[in-house]
C-alpha cells in the first residue's frame, strides 16, 4: 500500500511541459500536507474557542481538496489561484482575530516568494499574485500593530504557533531557494551541454582557431599561406556504383570510408576541408604553418589507400580510390552568411585537383613541387609529363611508399 501511495505521488503525466512536470509531484505533496495542517489547525482553534478560525480552516480543507482535484484533472491554474486567494484572506483574517504574536502573517511572505515559481499561470498573473501577497503581508503587520486582536490566544499557544509558523516559513523559503538553485543548475547544465555541441559542430566545420576568430569578429576572414600541401581523393567508378545501389546503401558506404579517412586526418593533425560527392579534400600547413606538411599528407595518402582496401574487403564492394597531391601557396577563408564554409582558393587547389583527376586508379599522383619536399624519405616513381589544363606540361610522380629508416649497426662500430 505504501509503495502504491509513493508511486502515485511520484507519477507525473508524460504530456506535461518540462516546467510544469518539475512542480507537479511537489504540488500534490504540498496540497496533501496543507490539508493536514488546516485540519489540525481547525481542531486546535475549536478547542481554543476560536470558532470563526476553526470554521475557516475547516472550509480551507475542502477548498484545498478541490484545488488538489483541479491539479490532477488537468486544471492546475484554477487550484493555484484559489489556494493563493485563500492564503491572502487567511493572513488578514487570522491576524485580525488573534494578532501578530502567533506569526501567521509570515505566510504572506511565503506566498510572495512562491508565486513566481508556478508554470501554470502567465508572468503577468504571477506579478499580480506577488503584489497581492506582498500587500497582505504588509497589511497584516499594519493591522496587527494598530488594531487590537478580537480574541488574543493564551501566551503558551502564541509561543507554540509562533515557533511552528516561523519554522514552517523558514523551511518553505528554504525549499524555494533549493528549488531555484536546482532549476538554475539544470538550466546551466543544459546550456553548457548545448554550448559544447555548438562548439563541436563549429569546429567540425572549420579549424578551431578560425572559429574563434569568426565568433569574435564575424566579418570576412581571408589568410594567405605561403606553403601548404593539398590532397584530393576520389572513389573510382562511383557514378556506376551509384546506379547499381540503393540511396541508403550508397550513403552508408560513403560514410563508412569517409569516417575512416576522418580518423586518419585527426590522427595526423591535418585539416579536412570538405567532401563533394565522392571527392575528399584535405590540407596540411594551415591554419598554423608546419614544416612537414608534404610528409604528413604523403603519409595520409598511403594510409587512405590501406583504409580503402580494408573497407573493400569488409563490404565485398570493389572499392578503389585515386589520389592527387600538390604543394604551394593558397588563400584560405570563410565565405557566406548562411551555411558558411571554410575553403581554399588558388592555383595550388586547381593543380591538386588535376593531379587526382589525371591520376590512375589505385595510385597516388604528386606534382614535382611536392616531390621536391619529400626528398629521399619516400619512394617515388616518375610518371613523366602530363598535360594540365591552364598549366601545360607538368612532371608528375607516383608515391609508392615511405622508405624505412635503418639504424647503423652499433656492434660494428669500434
Amino acid at each position: 500500500m505504501l509503495k502504491r501511495i509513493r508511486a502515485w505521488y511520484a507519477y507525473v503525466p508524460t504530456d506535461l511541459p518540462a516546467g510544469e512536470a518539475r512542480i507537479f509531484a511537489g504540488a500534490k505533496i504540498g496540497y496533501s500536507a496543507w490539508m493536514v495542517v488546516q485540519g489540525l489547525s481547525a481542531y486546535i482553534f475549536l478547542q481554543l474557542d476560536q470558532n470563526v478560525l476553526a470554521a475557516y480552516n475547516g472550509a480551507g480543507v475542502l477548498l484545498t481538496a478541490f484545488c488538489f482535484y483541479c491539479l490532477v484533472s488537468g486544471r492546475p491554474d484554477i487550484g493555484f489561484h484559489l489556494v493563493n486567494g485563500q492564503n491572502i484572506v487567511g493572513v488578514i483574517l487570522v491576524t485580525l482575530f488573534i494578532g501578530l504574536k502567533p506569526a501567521f502573517f509570515l505566510f504572506g511572505l511565503v506566498g510572495l516568494v512562491y508565486s513566481p515559481l508556478s508554470e501554470w499561470v502567465s508572468r503577468r498573473t504571477q506579478a499580480v499574485l506577488m503584489s497581492a501577497n506582498a500587500a497582505a503581508f504588509i497589511g497584516a503587520i499594519a493591522l496587527g500593530l494598530t488594531v487590537p486582536p478580537v480574541a488574543e490566544l493564551p501566551p503558551l499557544w502564541n509561543l507554540i504557533f509562533a515557533t511552528v509558523n516561523g519554522a514552517a516559513t523558514a523551511a518553505l523559503l528554504l525549499m524555494v531557494v533549493l528549488t531555484y538553485r536546482h532549476a538554475v543548475d539544470v538550466a546551466e547544465a543544459a546550456l553548457e551541454s548545448e554550448f559544447r555541441k555548438s562548439e563541436a559542430l563549429l569546429h567540425n566545420i572549420m579549424p578551431p582557431a578560425v572559429a574563434e576568430r569568426l565568433k569574435q569578429n564575424p566579418k570576412v576572414i581571408a589568410d594567405s599561406h605561403k606553403q601548404v600541401t593539398i590532397l584530393f581523393a576520389d572513389i573510382v567508378g562511383f557514378t556506376v556504383m551509384a546506379g547499381r545501389s540503393s540511396p541508403e546503401a550508397l550513403v552508408t558506404l560513403l560514410n563508412r570510408i569517409f569516417s575512416r579517412f576522418d580518423a586518419l586526418v585527426d590522427s595526423l593533425d591535418l585539416e579536412k576541408i570538405k567532401t563533394i560527392g565522392d571527392a575528399y579534400m584535405v590540407v596540411a600547413g594551415l591554419p598554423a604553418a608546419r614544416h612537414d606538411h608534404a610528409e604528413a599528407i604523403a603519409r595520409l595518402a598511403l594510409k587512405m589507400m590501406v583504409a580503402a582496401e580494408q573497407v573493400s574487403q569488409e563490404t565485398g564492394k570493389r572499392l578503389q580510390i585515386r589520389v592527387g597531391i600538390h604543394s604551394g601557396p593558397v588563400v584560405a577563408g570563410v565565405i557566406g552568411q548562411k551555411k558558411f564554409a571554410y575553403d581554399l582558393w588558388g592555383d595550388t587547389v586547381n593543380i591538386a585537383a588535376r593531379m587526382e583527376s589525371h591520376g590512375e586508379t589505385g595510385k597516388i599522383q604528386i606534382s614535382a613541387d611536392t616531390a621536391k619536399l619529400l626528398d629521399e624519405r619516400f619512394e617515388l616513381e616518375p610518371r613523366g609529363t602530363i598535360e594540365i589544363k591552364g598549366k601545360g606540361q607538368m612532371a608528375t610522380y607516383f608515391l609508392i611508399g615511405e622508405r624505412t629508416v635503418t639504424q647503423p649497426d652499433v656492434q660494428n662500430i669500434q
